[in-house]
Parts: C-alpha cells; structure tokens; sequence
C-alpha cells in the first residue's frame, strides 16, 4: 500500500526527539557519497547524504534523522536538495537553505535500519575555484537547526560524523614560454589533472631538450629526470635546451602553495600569478637569506636579497613559469595563494 506523505515545517515535527541521553552507542554516523566531490563553475554534482546505523538503545532503528550541513559559499553552493525516495522514502520529509549551510531530515513512525539510511540527495554547484569543505556540524544540542539521530521512541542517539570536501575546478587554460638554447629554470604554474609525467608537460618541445633536472634540497644533490618522471608544482626544473622552442602545456591554475623548504638552498616553483618578492615570501620574513633565478638569455643568475637597498637588486617580482633558489637560514614552509 503507498504511504500517504505529508510536507512539515521542518525543526517543528523533528523537535519531538527526547532532550534525554540515550546510553553510548558506537557505530551510528553520517557520511557522503561521493566523500569528495568537484567540478567546473556553473557546473553541478549530485552528492548523497546517508546515515550508518548500527545500534540504537531500542531494535536498532531510528524513527527520525536531520543534518546541518557547512560549506562555503564562495566556492559552492548547495542548490537543491531531493528526498532519496529510490532508496529511502520518509513519512516526513523536507529542507531549507540558510546562505552558508542546508539543514534537513525527516521522520519515519515505523523506523529505518540498521544499516545505510539515506536521507537526502543534494545538488552541489561550483562558484568559483577553490576548495570547501562540506562538514555536518551543530550535534544536538548545539543550535540552531542541531544534527541529530532519534529511534521510533524519540530517544535520542549518539552520531557522529565522516565530512567530506568540494573542489571547484579552475576551467583549465593554456601557458606558453619561450625557452632558449641551453639552461632554462623553469616551473608549472598550472596542473594538468590527467598527466603530470615530464612527456606530457614538455611534449610541445620533444626532441628540442638533453637534459632535465631538478635540486633536493636534503641530499644536496641533482636529481635527473626522465620522460616517465612525474613533475610536481611548487617546484622548480632546469631544462637544457639544444634548440630554441615554445613551452605550451594546458591545466587548472596552481593558486596556492605550501612548500617545506630546508636549510639551505631550495629550488622552488611559482603560482599561476605574479607578486611582489617581500609579499610572495611574507611565509619566510626573516627566515632566508636571497632568493635568485636564472636569465636564460644572459645566463647569469639574478639576485633579490631582502637586506639590500632596492637599487641593488636584480628583480622585484615572482612571476609565473619560473623556477627560483631560496637560500634558507633555516626550515620553513613556503605558503602563499594567488
């Protein structure tokens, strides 16, 4: 027989759940599918909230649920949210956005359970490129709209969570260098999510480069790299070209950064940007020595010393595609975003 359904006004018939504890109960919590997510702006996935229950102070099943769902605004926002009726159809169901975070739930009088309970199938559209977080928050007691599990009695039952992450995708874009004949330092100011191997970075200038390193900064050494290497952001790379060409590879912008740097000198990478050298390096102020990078045409290093007058230093910005040394006076994290 088909269930008669009927529309509440949700953090009203939910509100019947005891404000009494219910005894300890491993096992109960919330979680996504996918866990992590991500797509392009103006694009959307669908994400399913779901409830593993695995004991309640009764006959394990629970009679209600409702979640209060985090994420950030800027980066994605939740645009619609659909009772699970394939998989879970409730006696009562709804939900409501409130600008930074959802909230629903509903109530099911003959109970749910155990096992995987869903409970609302969400629409996540990108904003703009970065990452959030898609966290459930504000366990009951905590208010308003507090996330909370309650069997068919109304007692209410420990839950906890596993969160999960949205990625907006940067639409990817293409960047383009010329390299000289011989040294070239160089760096990825973009990430290409399909394949990071030095052939396919590099393959605009196949045949036209000998050698291709890169520092560690622990060993102290030169590190050589072959075709099937994969190459990293944050880093920097020496290129020895035989022959002058243009450097063309396509990805998603690289925008932020954190890059452990040892004591000593480290050859690092750049972001998709260009900054001023004293805000690029604000992570390290008073921990480096120099920073310099390599004039492929004069092929001389150039040098910016934070100490010196400004008149004597060979540069002023961090630009994108370019590799540079930071000498250290001692280990630190490089962290900076476009």
């Amino acid at each position: 027989m088909e269930k008669a359904k009927a529309v509440f006004g949700i953090g009203i018939v939910l509100a019947v759940l005891a404000v009494f504890t219910a005894p300890a109960a491993a096992g109960n919590y919330f979680y996504f599918v996918p866990q992590n997510s991500s797509c392009s702006p103006g694009e959307s996935v669908l994400v399913s909230v779901v409830v593993h229950v695995e004991s309640t102070p009764t006959d394990n099943q629970i009679g209600c649920a409702q979640v209060h769902i985090d994420f950030n605004p800027s980066v994605v926002n939740i645009t619609k949210i659909v009772e699970p009726i394939d998989k879970n159809d409730w006696d009562l169901w709804n939900w409501k956005h409130m600008g930074n975070y959802v909230f629903f739930g509903g109530n099911e009088f003959g109970g749910f359970g155990p096992g995987e309970i869903y409970l609302g199938n969400m629409t996540l559209t990108g904003i703009s490129p970065g990452v959030s977080p898609i966290e459930v928050s504000h366990f009951y007691p905590q208010t308003p709209d507090p996330t909370l599990i309650g069997d068919k009695l109304g007692n209410n039952v420990p839950v906890s969570a596993v969160n999960g992450t949205f990625t907006c995708i940067a639409p990817p874009e293409t960047f383009t260098k010329d390299l000289v004949t011989g040294w070239n330092l160089i760096s990825l100011p973009l990430t290409n999510a399909t394949n990071m191997t030095v052939a396919n970075i590099m393959s605009s200038v196949s045949g036209s480069y000998e050698y291709y390193n890169r520092y560690n900064a622990v060993t102290k050494s030169w590190v050589s790299m072959s075709s099937s290497d994969t190459m990293s952001n944050g880093i920097g790379y020496f290129i020895n070209m035989t022959s002058a060409g243009t450097w063309k590879y396509t990805g998603s912008a690289y925008t932020s950064m954190n890059v452990n740097l040892s004591q000593g000198l480290n050859m690092v990478g750049w972001l998709n940007c260009s900054k001023n050298v004293t805000d690029a390096l604000s992570s390290l102020d008073g921990k480096y020595n120099y920073v310099a990078r390599f004039n492929a045409t004069s092929k001389k290093f150039e040098v910016y010393n934070p100490h010196a007058p400004t008149v004597f230093n060979d540069f002023t910005t961090m630009d994108r595609g370019e590799g540079y040394f930071i000498s250290m006076k001692e280990a630190a994290t490089l962290t900076k975003s476009c």
